[in-house]
């Protein structure tokens, strides 16, 4: 039987390293790359990654972008969702605050202006 294997992001020093958990032991995976402004240091444990449901809209920050594998992750809150890339019709940017809106098989990513998001009091 073939699991999937785990893989997480690590983010730190503005750096961030993908690994795939091997044995019982986590491995660094590809290239150290530049973090993406918006990307909180932290361990995202990306793995735990859910898939949307139909007809639901979620809202938070693009994690990484696979194009190998053809999805991209998205946190919300503290969890995770792994979008389809050929669902959408517009290119994901990591370190983006984006709503993705389902219709059925089709999404639609809209990004937010998180300035606007801020609430405002008012006197």
């Amino acid at each position: 039987m073939n699991t999937p294997q785990k893989q997480r992001i690590i983010v730190m020093n503005g750096q961030k390293i993908l690994q795939t958990q091997n044995n019982n032991e986590w491995e660094t995976t590809g290239a150290i790359k530049k973090a993406e402004e918006g990307i909180k240091p932290g361990i995202y444990n990306i793995y735990l990654s859910k898939e949307p449901s139909d007809n639901n809209q979620y809202e938070g920050k693009i994690l990484l972008i696979d194009k190998d594998k053809g999805v991209f992750y998205q946190q919300i809150k503290k969890d995770f969702i792994v979008h389809q890339l050929n669902a959408i019709d517009t290119k994901p940017v990591a370190g983006k605050d984006v709503m993705v809106e389902y219709d059925r098989e089709k999404a639609v990513l809209t990004q937010i202006n998180t300035l606007k998001n801020k609430r405002t009091l008012k006197i």
